[in-house]
C-alpha cells in the first residue's frame, strides 16, 4: 500500500490511466466509475466502487461504506477525471501537503480554471487561501475527519468550499493552493459529463451555492490569499496571519 490516496469519480473518457504511466507512484487510485460498462476499470487499480449518479453524493457513498480504505492514508483527494495531469505531479502535490503540513490543498489550475485565484502564480512555492475547490481537493486525514459529513450537502459540490473553510479555520488547519505544481482541467466550467446528471435532477449549481451558503451563515463568504511561501522563504515556517 502507497501512502496516498486519489479517490476519482471516473467516466468513459477519464484521463487517470495518465496519472498512472510511468514512475514509482506514491499513491494509490480508488476509481468511483459512473458509466456503463460492467467493471469497467477495475483490474487497472487498488480499489473500486461503482455507482451512477452526481460526483459528491458518490464522494458521500464512499466515506460512509468505504471509511475504513480511506483512513488507512496520509492524505486523501478527491480529483475530477478530467484533469491532466503526471503520476509525477500528484507525487509532488502529496510530498509538499506532507512537507508543510497542509491539511486541505489542491494545485494550481491550467486550461479551464474554475475562480482566478487558483490560476498559478510565478515565483510561488504556495499560497495559503480560506479556499480550496471542489475540482481536486487534497485532505490530511484530521481535516477530512472534521469535514467529510458536508459531502452530502450539495449534489454539485458547488458552495462545500466555504463550508470546508469555516470547519478548518486558519492558522489551526492549513489550506493552500500549491502553485509549484500545476495541472490542465481539459473542460470547460460545467461542460462535464456529469452536467446532463445535475440538468435532468433539476440542480443549478450556482443556486445551490448561494441557498447552502445561506443554510450555514455563510453569504459573505470571498475566495481570498492569506500568505504567500515563495522561493526566497521555502524552507521557513508558514508565515502567521490574520
Amino acid at each position: 500500500m502507497r501512502p496516498n490516496l486519489i479517490v476519482v469519480r471516473a467516466g468513459d473518457e477519464s484521463l487517470h490511466r495518465l496519472w498512472m504511466a510511468g514512475g514509482e507512484r506514491q499513491f494509490d487510485v480508488l476509481v468511483s466509475y459512473y458509466g456503463t460498462l460492467t467493471d469497467r476499470y477495475r483490474q487497472r487499480v487498488e480499489h473500486y466502487h461503482a455507482l451512477p449518479g452526481p460526483r459528491w453524493p458518490a464522494h458521500r457513498a464512499i466515506v460512509e461504506t468505504m471509511g475504513e480504505v480511506l483512513a488507512a492514508y496520509q492524505h486523501v483527494a478527491f480529483v475530477c477525471d478530467d484533469l491532466d495531469a503526471s503520476g509525477k505531479s500528484w507525487n509532488e502535490l502529496f510530498r509538499l501537503c506532507w512537507w508543510y503540513d497542509l491539511d486541505l490543498a489542491q494545485p494550481a489550475i491550467l486550461g479551464h480554471p474554475g475562480l482566478e485565484i487558483t490560476k498559478p502564480r510565478e515565483g510561488c512555492i504556495l499560497r495559503y487561501t480560506n479556499f480550496v475547490e471542489v475540482m481536486s481537493p487534497v485532505f490530511s486525514q484530521r481535516a477530512l475527519a472534521r469535514v467529510r459529513d458536508t459531502f452530502g450537502e450539495s449534489v454539485s459540490g458547488w458552495g462545500l468550499s466555504a463550508l470546508w473553510s469555516a470547519r478548518l479555520p486558519y492558522p489551526e488547519y492549513k489550506q493552500a493552493i500549491v502553485d509549484k505544481v500545476r495541472v490542465t482541467h481539459t473542460t470547460p466550467v460545467r461542460m462535464g459529463t456529469l452536467r446532463p446528471v445535475l440538468e435532468r435532477l433539476g440542480v443549478d449549481p450556482p443556486v445551490e451555492r448561494e441557498r447552502l451558503l445561506a443554510r450555514h451563515g455563510l453569504a459573505g463568504f470571498a475566495p481570498r490569499e492569506v500568505a504567500r511561501l515563495t522561493r526566497v522563504n521555502e524552507t521557513g515556517p508558514a508565515p502567521d496571519a490574520a
